[in-house]
């Protein structure tokens, strides 16, 4: 029997992958350790997780002597998603390589038994956040060439590798794209912020304007919903193939959001525009600029106090729109570059299922989304 510890439990990630531990029998994972900052944010019914509050920013002797309390000394795979977002790219790359550091010193310390640990990182690693020179060849490929210049991901997978081979364990990195999942207040939570913008849309009685130009609504991009991240990620972990690997993981499909703009229309019974996307300005560089034509965060700040009416008369969590991203909502729909890797890896060690990214990641979301009480139901 093996002992999850999860670091980063309240974010998207780590929220599914709590979910999916659950899902599991007591005999394969007898007991389920959850690190986070933050107190729970969703209800676990499940004995097995117990749930530590923990700022891995603290000296290191208060970080081990959290994980001890927890009970940390059983763990033998550890899954990390934690991160702290900044928006200056050295500050981003400091506070999350002194984050890492002290959850694996920690990790060391206390955890005897561990074998696996399993880091998150994403497709940033391929340059898809900057466009452009930086990004990698497609189809994006697990040893593909790193761009030049600083990169967080660089450090964590750098710093995991070398931590692993100094206490003897076993390292896998996973890259999601978008995750598709539920959570409260998470930075980069795409499905909470199109379903608060659509619904929203629909009480305002306007249509559901596309934020970037034709070029993006037209390009493909792979969606990494967090149930299925998850089920890999377990798989990967207790897959001895998988070790000492990295493996992109999304649903299987590619998708673009020309075919699931009118599905998320649809779904909140909102109209679209017409035409649902604009054409970019005959100066944009396609490949490397951002052309954002409507911008949420300014939409969303024009009718704050509708907003603000709306969650009153709906009765709705009243920090419902604090769990909004606007500013990412704008830059996942207004790259003009498409997010295309291949899941060859995952597959050569028996990785076969695919999902549905709006049947199997956004509606699901839509729907928990509503039951919290964040969307009108």
């Amino acid at each position: 029997m093996s002992t999850a510890l999860v670091f980063g439990a309240n974010g998207v990630s780590g929220i599914a992958l709590l979910q999916a531990l659950s899902a599991s029998s007591d005999k394969e994972w007898k007991k389920i350790i959850a690190i986070s900052r933050r107190p729970p944010v969703l209800d676990h019914d499940d004995s097995r997780i117990v749930f530590e509050s923990v700022d891995l920013l603290a000296p290191k002797d208060e970080v081990v002597q959290k994980l001890r309390h927890a009970g940390a000394a059983e763990a033998t795979h550890t899954f990390f998603y934690a991160y702290i977002a900044k928006e200056d790219e050295q500050d981003l790359i400091d506070v999350n390589r002194k984050l890492f550091g002290n959850a694996m010193e920690a990790v060391a310390e206390v955890a005897k038994q561990m074998k696996v640990f399993l880091l998150q990182t994403g497709y940033k690693y391929y340059g898809t956040h900057k466009g452009g020179e930086n990004l990698a060849s497609y189809p994006w490929k697990a040893d593909s060439p790193r761009h030049e210049g600083g990169n967080f991901y660089y450090v964590q997978e750098d710093m995991l590798k070398d931590e692993c081979r100094k206490n003897g364990w076993k390292w896998i990195v996973t890259r999601p794209n978008f995750i598709l999942g539920v959570t409260k207040g998470n930075f980069m939570s795409l499905a909470t912020t199109v379903a608060l913008y659509a619904s929203s849309c629909k009480a305002l009685d306007q249509p559901l304007v596309f934020p970037g130009s034709s070029v993006s609504y037209k390009l493909e991009y792979d969606q990494s919903t967090a149930s299925n991240n998850a089920a890999f990620q377990i798989f990967a972990a207790t897959t001895d193939k998988a070790y000492d690997r990295a493996f992109n993981i999304y649903d299987g499909k590619t998708e673009t959001f020309a075919v699931l703009w009118p599905k998320i229309a649809d779904y909140f019974g909102v109209k679209l525009a017409s035409p649902p996307a604009d054409d970019p300005p005959s100066s944009a560089n396609i490949g490397s600029d951002v052309v954002n034509l409507h911008s949420v965060p300014q939409w969303a700040e024009k009718y704050k106090s509708d907003l603000e009416k709306l969650v009153k008369e709906k009765d709705l969590d009243p920090d419902a729109l604090k769990y909004a991203t606007w500013d990412f909502l704008d830059f996942a729909t207004s790259r003009t570059w498409k997010d295309r890797a291949t899941l060859d890896e995952a597959r050569s060690i028996g990785w076969t299922k695919m999902v549905d990214s709006f049947e199997d990641g956004f509606k699901p979301v839509f729907e928990e989304l509503k039951r919290l009480k964040v969307i009108p139901a």
